[in-house]
């Protein structure tokens, strides 16, 4: 399973949510193109072989922020974040 890292955006930029909003629309349209190629290729009379395209999904984990009021030391240190809490956001593409 592959990932890459695709920015950090900052939860109060309007310009950071509306790039993740157009990574999203964008990864929305890979996997419809992908899918659309899979049933082309696999229903296709002439092939007798059956293919399966990767379909990609992405995930915003939080980051607390330099002197976040609301750090929690123990959530912190297990990794997980509540976007609510998060000052900064790392956008991820993963392949399902």
């Amino acid at each position: 399973m592959g990932y890459a890292r695709i920015m950090t955006a900052y939860a109060e930029c309007a310009a950071d949510m509306l790039e993740i909003e157009n990574i999203r629309k964008t990864v929305k349209q890979i996997n419809k193109s992908n899918k659309r190629a899979e049933m082309r290729h696999n229903y296709h009379p002439m092939t007798d072989d059956i293919v399966t395209f990767p379909q990609y999904y992405v995930k915003l984990a939080g980051r607390y922020g330099r002197n976040n009021p609301k750090y929690n030391s123990t959530k912190a240190n297990q990794g997980c974040v509540p976007l609510a809490d998060a000052e900064r956001y790392d956008v991820y593409v993963y392949q399902r």
